[in-house]
């Protein structure tokens, strides 16, 4: 089965907006086919204006080259609209490699065409472990090494040997500021691109720790806060020194509703309990899935006489509560104990005697609050 290229469904998948938004707004990445179609244009371009520059300096061998070299650029708009994208950037490497080593063995290392080899490596770097899921630190170094010993080669023989071609001083100092022109542009332009996609990812994956640190802190089923979360807010609680107190509540008859309905409608039923408990609190009061059919919740700054309070409030939405199951209508009541960090030192305690006040209106007829 063919591998898919590592970062394909980030970067073909961009939105659709324009470049300069791309590569300026956060929010936005550049899609590979945009991306390499600069690249692969540019090339083409500074082929296209080199054909002239050698014509006026009259080195017929570089105008072949240069008119060989945007022909193939331009037949890479294929390899980039069909995504061949590692392809393309081998072709890249090769020519430029090729097209500098000849110039500057023509023209004389004055001109600067070297520096397109140096332009080129980070590009190449960037391209291979951004396009090729197989690509190895070896395969790159190998990459890297090459483009050093081209660069050190023409520097190398231009030190040693006459240039083929002698242009004047003037035009060779106009052919290298318009190669560093090209050279500064190529990195500057990949620098950006390696910027947005780096601020991309970031955000990316702030956003998925954000989902998984959710996922950690809530139940699945009822969207409640875990058992380990309301410990969490208990601990902060407690060390900030506010008083508090505890609501333990617990669904009437939950194991006769599983054994009646099946066990799909009684987790509708403990969905729709938890919605209909968290409708009348307050924003600030947290509510957790304890375990099995119970509902904690963890009231701030409440005492016990409000927290009964707010406990009516729970009895009496659950006990309005129409849920349709199988085409059956199911009714449930919620018994519910509380207490207050007046009556014990420990909140771990004062859970216990919500949670006996709790079994205390079990006992004692269900479907009310029980909080002394």
């Amino acid at each position: 089965m063919k591998k898919k290229p590592k970062g394909e469904s980030l970067m073909d998948k961009a939105r659709s907006v324009p470049l300069l938004r791309q590569l300026t707004d956060t929010g936005s990445t550049v899609d590979n086919r945009t991306k390499y179609s600069i690249l692969q244009w540019g090339c083409a371009v500074v082929h296209f204006v080199l054909i002239f520059f050698f014509s006026a300096v009259n080195v017929p061998p570089m105008v072949v080259f240069n008119v060989i070299s945007f022909v193939i650029y331009t037949v890479c708009t294929l390899l980039v609209a069909n995504k061949k994208y590692i392809l393309f950037y081998y072709i890249t490497f090769a020519e430029v490699c090729l097209h500098s080593y000849t110039a500057t063995i023509l023209t004389g290392w004055e001109a600067g065409f070297a520096l397109f080899i140096i332009a080129v490596t980070p590009v190449i770097f960037y391209m291979h472990f951004s396009l090729e899921e197989t690509s190895t630190m070896r395969t790159t170094l190998m990459i890297g090494l090459i483009s050093m010993l081209v660069f050190v080669t023409c520097k190398i023989i231009s030190t040693k040997t006459e240039p083929v071609y002698r242009i004047s001083e003037t035009a060779a100092a106009r052919i290298y500021i318009f190669n560093a022109l090209c050279t500064f542009v190529m990195l500057l332009y990949f620098s950006l691109v390696f910027l947005r996609e780096m601020q991309s990812s970031h955000a990316l994956l702030e956003a998925q720790n954000a989902r998984l640190d959710k996922m950690a802190a809530v139940d699945a089923l009822t969207g409640l806060y875990n058992r380990r979360s309301m410990e969490k807010f208990t601990g902060e609680i407690v060390t900030s020194g506010r008083a508090f107190a505890f609501l333990m509540c617990d669904i009437d008859n939950f194991k006769k509703i599983n054994d009646t309905y099946g066990h799909d409608a009684g987790d509708e039923v403990l969905r729709r309990v938890s919605a209909a408990v968290t409708s009348v609190l307050r924003d600030n009061d947290r509510v957790c899935r304890w375990g099995g059919e119970e509902i904690l919740v963890l009231a701030a700054g409440a005492d016990v006489k409000s927290a009964c309070l707010a406990g009516e409030r729970i009895r009496k939405a659950v006990e309005d509560l129409r849920i349709e199951s199988g085409g059956k209508t199911i009714k449930v009541t919620v018994t519910v104990g509380a207490a207050d960090s007046s009556e014990d030192v420990l909140y771990t305690d004062v859970i216990t005697l919500a949670d006996k006040r709790l079994y205390f209106g079990k006992r004692n007829g269900k479907n009310r609050v029980v909080g002394s």
